[in-house]
């Protein structure tokens, strides 16, 4: 007994060969967002011109953000991805504690992160300090390097 086997046409047999390429693709790029999203608990430091300082950070998957700073002051701000394992966030006027727990000045920033995989991402961004009567004291660059809780 002889089975028939139907002829297929080049384009037919490239047509699903680039199907299961595409297929397996988008796979792929899902699974990387997926995995690499900054929504949850961040512990780690800020790095400003005058050292370290330790901060929290709590990414929402509403798109907002809250930094919680070594004073334990909390501050709402908001995120987006901007690309695969990349994303944006910033904050409008953290309040600033002078050693005696007065109120004298603020700060906005914006910063521009990478993760490098699941659970640790750095940023960088200007920062600019205002006293509390909105004086601009100036603007420089600051980082974080930040650990999923």
């Amino acid at each position: 007994m002889q089975t028939f086997t139907p002829k297929r046409s080049a384009y037919t047999r490239i047509g699903a060969i680039l199907a299961v390429v595409l297929l397996s693709l988008a796979g792929t790029a899902t699974a990387a967002n997926a995995t690499c999203t900054p929504v949850g608990t961040w512990t780690g430091y800020v790095t400003r011109t005058d050292g370290d300082h330790p901060t929290k950070l709590q990414f929402k998957a509403n798109g907002k953000v809250f930094v919680t700073n070594e004073q334990n002051t909390t501050t709402q701000g908001t995120w987006w991805v901007t690309g695969v394992n990349k994303f944006h966030y910033k904050f409008r006027g953290e309040k600033v504690y002078d050693e005696n727990g007065a109120y004298f000045a603020y700060v906005d920033f914006d910063q521009d992160a990478v993760q490098s995989g699941p659970n640790n991402f750095t940023s960088s961004g200007p920062s600019t300090f205002f006293l509390a009567d909105g004086t601009n004291l100036g603007t420089s660059n600051i980082t974080f390097t930040m650990t999923r809780v």
